[in-house]
């Protein structure tokens, strides 16, 4: 009986080192495509099979070690707004959570503007390929949910991940806040407290932004409340306080869920401020201490997309995907003083 071929055998046969070999068949990006797939094919000829014991114990050994220097990948603001990955607190930790897992992984981040003053696809292309860039995380992909038509081909290079915001064309991998269950476990803790008359106050752009994911689920969390109960959501925007006083006055909603901390204001500037109303932000970032909520956890939706986007790159999935994956990471109920018990 024939022993199974190892490793030293593959690299035998393939004409490389057996770290080489090993490297091929973890899909490491660090060999060039065409090197892998040769080793990769000479062990599938010789009947190769890894231990899966062994791979798990070098896994671990691996992740156990300071990690050495992989790569370098992409992070592109796509937002018309070059400041806006640093402005917007929910931003501003998805970046922070791309850049610590991306150094846990052993990557480096460079930060692009797409539309910076001069910079086309071929030019973004020459830089990228410069720095031996092959995996992209893309931010802020907002209005339409388009990225700029004079970049299409560009998407076709390289492995691409889109964060935040899932882009509709061209249909990229996506890692995201799972919106939906965000607002339907927040309006289900706002009946488990009492609440008899919650109420969605909410941007149509926003909510566009995440393809109606916040109003669905607090539709599916209201859907089964006496029509009484029911409260027609309020579409905010900045210049609509009046509207918002005429709003409330009619429907009288005890708790309004939401994320435009400015609702808290335009409550206490009504002639009878309603200060027994309860108040939960969908968003709740460090900053805002005074409000209950929904965090996001925004650094892990970072880390995530960087963690799909190294999985694509070891398995040499570079260009627009078929099928478009979406990892959604769940947020966290945080307690605050804008909210009680009812009775």
């Amino acid at each position: 009986m024939h022993n199974p071929p190892t490793m030293q055998d593959v690299a035998d046969a393939a004409g490389v080192g057996k770290a080489t070999v090993s490297l091929a068949l973890r899909n490491d990006p660090r060999l060039k495509p065409a090197t892998r797939a040769k080793i990769q094919a000479v062990a599938e000829e010789i009947g190769y099979k890894a231990n899966a014991t062994v791979a798990t114990l070098m896994a671990q050994l691996r992740a156990s070690r300071t990690p050495k220097y992989q790569a370098t990948l992409g992070i592109i603001n796509a937002a018309k707004d070059p400041t806006m990955l640093k402005n917007i607190p929910t931003f501003r930790q998805w970046v922070t959570g791309s850049q610590h897992r991306a150094t846990q992984l052993g990557y480096s981040l460079d930060h692009f503007w797409l539309h910076e003053t001069g910079l086309t696809a071929a030019r973004l292309t020459k830089v990228l390929d410069s720095r031996n860039i092959r995996g992209l995380i893309i931010c802020a992909v907002l209005e339409t949910g388009v990225l700029p038509e004079t970049f299409h081909d560009l998407w076709h290079r390289y492995a691409a991940v889109a964060i935040g915001i899932r882009a509709t064309y061209p249909p990229l991998n996506c890692a995201s806040n799972d919106q939906y269950s965000t607002a339907l476990n927040a309006t289900k803790e706002a009946l488990a407290r009492g609440y008899k008359r919650p109420a969605l106050v909410i941007n149509r752009e926003v909510d566009a932004l995440v393809d109606r994911r916040f109003s669905a689920g607090f539709w599916a969390g209201t859907c089964d409340l006496k029509e009484k109960q029911q409260v027609p959501m309020f579409h905010f925007s900045s210049e609509r306080m009046l509207a918002f006083h005429a709003w409330f006055k009619e429907h009288k909603p005890d708790c309004i869920l939401g994320v435009h901390p400015q609702i808290k204001d335009w409550l206490q500037s009504m002639k009878e401020p309603a200060n027994d109303v309860g108040l939960m932000h969908l968003d709740r970032s460090q900053d805002l201490v005074d409000w209950a909520g929904m965090d996001q956890n925004s650094e892990r939706v970072g880390a995530a997309a960087v963690d799909m986007l190294v999985g694509q790159l070891h398995r040499n999935e570079i260009g627009v995907p078929v099928f478009a994956k979406s990892a959604l990471v769940q947020s966290t109920w945080i307690d605050g003083p804008s909210v009680k018990q009812m009775k």
